[in-house]
């Protein structure tokens, strides 16, 4: 596993970030261990693996039992060299942030806060707007505060991954920000308007006006740059695109590849009954090593997708094979599994609106024909992974369709239970009819219902596979 795929790298990122753009000066403390830990929720071991690694990048420097001490030297004009070049290498994908708050984090937000009841909530928000370190700005407190609620780490991840990409709540305080701009009353009203909403008018207001923090703190970086290098928004800088990196202590590659497998065997490159080709065939065709095809195979084979046979080979058995459980690698996969399903039924109806005001007649024509060609094959369980499909290919957003991508792969090692389920004919006629609604929703451009239709599928979906897997494991 690569160091940058682990949880520290989150508070590593955080931190080097505040003192290489100036937030902390030198000779000045970092917040204890356990203020960092409890900010994060992370532990404490976790926090202590990070702030190691910023000692040995010179960053700090640790004397127990005192806070760390930052011994990196940076001046304003740094600063802002820093912030000119970080900025402009993102701009197109800090354009579309804006995009991503509305439309899943929103959703997102509000299903957190919903989690708790009327009185819970105000005693958290209390904690919330009294909390008197700076480390965290108010955006991002009642972000994780919410987010956490969910139990779903692929959701806080996808959280910390949008926020280490724009790094806007890690470079200074809110505060700071807007009281340089003169607006340093913003977060006074927030609190204010906040204390008079109930739990259930939150969301859509903080959605709103968190977003426009956020444009806030762009607007000021943007400035600041003007100042010193007025010609930096004419240059034309290689993009660097938000990239989705899940945090687990498993390589995430043999899943990627195991996915990819199953797609094709279902998309008929690897029949029922065939073998699949060599392991060194497959290491060159995958381009990975003999070993991590191996171990993909491995994985498959507890999910029951192959089956191996000495001096014959890889045998493609999905859907007559059993999931055996007691592997970690399954649990794993599962885990993914199932937080992409809650993810996706969190996010889709939001995602379709967006996305569906900007998809033409001859679009919607072509997924009816899809998905009536997979009715006519009775591959009716392949509907999830077509219409994800075709999200991906049409939302206006680039780290959207890229969210929904990683999604989406999370979702393939479902195909084995899928299949294993498809016997019973309560479950395959669930799928049946989601294709007879939708294609008749499409035939009649009933957006709305079709919009509808993908929410109320996917939270039945949701319940139907957590209850599965607990009796599976029971």
């Amino acid at each position: 596993m690569e160091s940058n795929n682990q949880l520290y790298q989150i508070v590593y990122d955080y931190y080097a970030t505040r003192i290489l753009f100036g937030y902390y000066k030198l000779g000045e403390s970092l917040p204890t261990i356990s203020k960092i830990s409890e900010s994060f929720q992370l532990s404490v071991p976790t926090v202590r693996t990070a702030l190691a690694l910023l000692e040995k990048d010179r960053y700090i420097i640790t004397k127990a039992p005192k806070a760390a001490k930052v011994i990196y030297k940076v001046s304003q004009d740094d600063y802002f060299q820093y912030a000119s070049e970080y900025l402009m290498a993102r701009k197109d994908g800090l354009a579309d942030i804006g995009r991503v708050n509305l439309w899943l984090f929103g959703p997102l937000l509000d299903a957190g806060i919903r989690q708790w009841n009327e009185n819970d909530w105000n005693m958290c928000w209390q904690e919330i707007k009294n909390y008197d370190s700076d480390e965290m700005s108010l955006a991002m407190r009642i972000y994780m505060t919410a987010l956490s609620s969910l139990k779903n780490d692929l959701i806080l991840n996808f959280f910390w991954e949008v926020n280490r990409y724009t790094r806007f709540p890690y470079l200074c305080s809110e505060r700071e920000i807007l009281k340089e701009i003169g607006r340093d009353d913003v977060m006074d009203k927030l609190i204010e308007k906040i204390d008079t909403l109930s739990k259930t008018q939150i969301a859509e207001y903080l959605t709103h006006e968190l977003g426009l923090v956020y444009k806030n703190e762009n607007d000021y970086l943007l400035e600041k740059i003007q100042t010193i290098k007025p010609d930096a928004s004419l240059e034309r800088v290689m993009q660097i695109p938000f990239e989705w990196k899940f945090y687990h202590k498993r390589s995430q590659i043999r899943y990627s590849i195991g996915a990819q497998i199953i797609l094709e065997i279902l998309n008929g490159r690897y029949p029922v009954g065939s073998y699949l080709p060599s392991l060194p065939k497959m290491a060159k065709l995958y381009q990975v090593s003999v070993i991590t095809i191996r171990r993909t195979l491995i994985f498959l084979a507890d999910f029951g997708v192959v089956r191996s046979y000495q001096g014959k080979g890889t045998q493609v058995c999905l859907g007559q094979g059993e999931v055996d459980l007691s592997h970690d690698n399954v649990h794993i996969a599962l885990k993914y599994f199932l937080e992409s399903l809650q993810f996706l039924a969190l996010t889709i109806r939001s995602v379709c609106r967006f996305t569906f005001g900007e998809i033409s007649d001859e679009a919607f024509r072509e997924l009816m024909q899809t998905l009536n060609r997979i009715h006519e094959q009775e591959m009716d369980y392949k509907i999830l992974d077509i219409f994800l499909t075709f999200i991906i290919e049409h939302c206006p957003s680039a780290i959207i369709s890229h969210c929904y991508h990683k999604l989406a792969k999370c979702l393939t090692v479902g195909y084995p239970f899928y299949l294993q389920q498809w016997k019973a004919e309560d479950y395959k006629q669930m799928f049946i009819d989601m294709i007879l609604r939708v294609t008749k929703s499409l035939e009649c451009r009933d957006i709305e219902g079709l919009i509808e239709q993908w929410g109320t599928f996917l939270e039945e979906q949701v319940q139907y596979s957590r209850t599965f897997v607990e009796q599976t494991k029971g």
